[in-house]
């Protein structure tokens, strides 16, 4: 066995290091700009020009486009008029070059990308269709080759709800992480700067303050995708952790009411969190955190409800002592992608100041599933935080236990009105609801409506699975305890017997029967996008929680 190689470090040295890294590659990336402005920006010499939307909406927008475009846009318009009725099923396109003059006034040529989207869009869509959006645009290089560039997209739509849909697709397009060299020699890092025109033949340009609601969203949501997207050896429990403190950091210096405690390693099991601590107590080098950040807490009234959000955070799940095959383990670094998506969406409603009337929270429930001496087994009785005990039958269905511990102490101490779960939980959930929609299951109809249209209404979809605990509480039960963490029947449920799980652990730590619960899985759609991550559940979450409620019709 060769030795390990001496650090250049020390540990505690290379952490703190490697934190910073993070939090620069993340909070420091160019920002996009959206502005209702239909001429291109004048600060920046545009290398490149997109105009993106729905066939009607382009055919609108030909009497309102900048000169330079009209004469292309209008014989791509006619063309596709003449067409036949191919191209209502699939997004069509055109690259061209066009003369535009500089700031200098000298003449230059300017790349013109046309792209219309498929017309085609069912009532399980959105008629913006943000899938083939951001499918159609990720393939340029313009958003995601080394260098620095200016790009602008005009994102049109028949509606403004349809054009803000198409430039929140824009932001999923657009680089994120990408540690590529030439040769061993360092890249320069793909730093486009984007702006984004937003129009729709409903309303033309889009108002300042749908334009500044779309500029957070949508930072938050690329804030995620980058988190999601980076490898446990960049993003582990530490560096996360030391992430959320330097975002809570910049929410504080926007005058906003935060405070942030984190529950970690050895702490988590003389406080009883069973299921967080056995996750992960077999990485010593970076050891499980329960993070709880809470706005708007400080006044609050012991018997004030709140609105809690709880986020799976594996950081790695290599399966544990369930080991996962190579193939299977593959991509598992973004097994935090529920938390990512909660913690996108719980710091864009804290900087859009969200009017909630009710302290809003945080809970993320960290760890990486790894194997080791101090590895559960499968066997293991463990006790809950909501003081359930439970059976082990396999370790590789971890992301219920770290969640059940997070909604049970949420239960227990922040008096939950509303509760919200998000994790890439089971594939079970794409054999249900395809890769494109979260699984979601409800204990209230309101909430499994609300949720549904708030997903077709933003782009993140979603789609309700039965909540019939009588029916799946039999899958989970254990002669020696009071559950088992995994069913018997793989073909009976298994989505929504994962949500009980979570929701039955929550109910026994509860003060009250009247707490609303949406659980979402979203094991998916956290990475349609060729490979990429989509920072899935920012748009959902703070379209169900009102973000965008006085800037575009609801």
């Amino acid at each position: 066995m060769s030795k390990r190689p001496a650090q250049a470090c020390p540990p505690a040295a290379k952490s703190a290091r490697q934190s910073d890294l993070v939090s620069e590659m993340i909070l420091n990336r160019p920002a996009i700009l959206y502005t209702g402005d239909v001429a291109l920006p004048k600060e920046a010499a545009v290398s490149s020009v997109f105009v993106v939307g729905q066939p009607a909406a382009m055919k609108a927008f030909v009497a309102a486009a900048p000169e330079f475009l009209k004469q292309e846009l209008s014989n791509f318009v006619t063309a596709h008029d003449d067409a036949s009725s191919a191209t209502v099923s699939r997004p069509s396109q055109i690259v061209t070059m066009i003369k535009q003059t500089d700031l200098t006034g000298e003449d230059k040529f300017v790349k013109l990308v046309l792209i219309n989207i498929p017309t085609e869009a069912s009532r399980h869509n959105n008629p913006a269709r943000p899938d083939a959006v951001a499918k159609a645009l990720v393939k340029f290089p313009d958003f995601t080759a080394p260098g620095i560039r200016a790009v602008h997209v005009f994102a049109l739509g028949n509606t403004a709800r349809d054009a803000a849909v198409t430039g929140i697709s824009v932001g999923r397009a657009a680089f994120r992480f990408n540690l590529s060299t030439k040769r061993g020699a360092p890249c320069e890092m793909p730093s486009p700067k984007i702006t984004v025109g937003v129009w729709s033949a409903e309303s033309g340009p889009a108002s300042k303050e749908l334009c500044e609601a779309l500029g957070v969203v949508v930072d938050k949501m690329r804030m995620s995708a980058t988190l999601t997207d980076m490898p446990t050896n960049f993003l582990n429990t530490t560096t996360y952790v030391s992430f959320m403190e330097r975002l809570v950091g910049d929410l504080k210096a926007l005058g906003r009411d935060m405070k942030m405690n984190v529950i970690k390693g050895n702490e988590l099991e003389e406080q009883g969190f069973g299921g967080l601590w056995n996750v992960g107590k077999a990485c010593t080098a970076n050891p499980p955190a329960l993070v709880v950040l809470s706005w708007n807490a400080s006044n609050a009234n012991p018997d004030d409800k709140s609105i809690v959000l709880v986020g799976k955070g594996i950081v790695y799940d290599t399966g544990g002592l369930a080991l996962k095959s190579r193939e299977g383990m593959s991509m598992m670094k973004r097994d935090m992608g529920g938390s990512a998506g909660l913690l996108g969406a719980f710091a864009a409603i804290v900087e859009s100041d969200v009017k909630l009337g009710k302290p809003l929270y945080f809970v993320g429930c960290l760890a990486e599933n790894s194997i080791g001496p101090n590895a559960f087994r499968m066997d293991d009785i463990i006790t809950m935080y909501s003081g359930l005990s439970v059976e082990i039958n396999n370790t590789d269905a971890e992301g219920r236990l770290v969640m059940a511990d997070g909604a049970a102490y949420a239960a227990k101490r922040l008096n939950p009105e509303f509760l919200i779960d998000m994790a890439t939980l089971t594939g079970a959930s794409g054999i249900a609801a395809g890769h494109f929609h979260a699984a979601i299951m409800a204990n209230s109809e309101e909430v499994e409506k609300a949720a549904v249209e708030a997903g077709r209404k933003i782009g993140d979809m979603v789609h309700p699975l039965i909540f019939c605990p009588e029916f799946h509480r039999a899958e989970l039960q254990s002669d020696i305890a009071d559950m088992k963490n995994s069913v018997k029947n793989r073909t009976n449920a298994q989505v929504s017997c994962a949500g009980w799980f979570v929701y039955e652990n929550m109910m026994a730590a509860a003060k009250t029967e009247d707490i609303k619960y949406l659980h979402v899985d979203m094991a998916y759609p956290v990475e349609f996008m060729d490979n990429k991550a989509t920072g899935y559940g920012v748009c959902l979450i703070s379209q169900l929680l009102g973000l965008f409620n006085d800037c575009l019709p609801q």
